[in-house]
């Protein structure tokens, strides 16, 4: 991890993991990341409610629907995920393939991640 918070999956990244409530990894000084998925759904949709003018019924069908825990750029030079957590968690990867891993991971636990490409 850099003095910016973004962790590298080639080099940094060990045992990840994935599940329905988190990412987990060792980072490259052996430290414990976890992304907590729920957490990075709470605040974008807050970001949401906070920048849109909608009614609570428009509010809360998004909320409802809504299953975005971060946003992603494959054509980035290097991709990349950040994850809504506070402050983001930035996540760059070698290459696309393990890009689509990543992604693969995420979208099988039942998350999704907004697309910046």
């Amino acid at each position: 991890m850099d003095k910016n918070g973004t962790i590298y999956w080639g080099d940094t990244l060990k045992n990840i993991e994935v599940t329905t409530e988190t990412l987990r990894f060792i980072n490259k000084i052996d430290e414990e990341i976890i992304v907590d998925f729920k957490e990075c759904n709470k605040n974008w949709i807050a970001y949401h409610k906070r920048n849109n003018k909608w009614t609570e019924e428009k509010y809360e069908q998004f909320r409802r629907q809504s299953k975005c825990v971060g946003q992603r750029d494959i054509c980035a030079k290097p991709p990349y995920f950040e994850f809504f957590t506070k402050p983001f968690t930035n996540v760059e990867l070698r290459n696309q393939k393990e890009f689509a891993a990543l992604q693969k991971m995420i979208r099988d636990a039942g998350w999704t991640t907004f697309d910046l490409s």
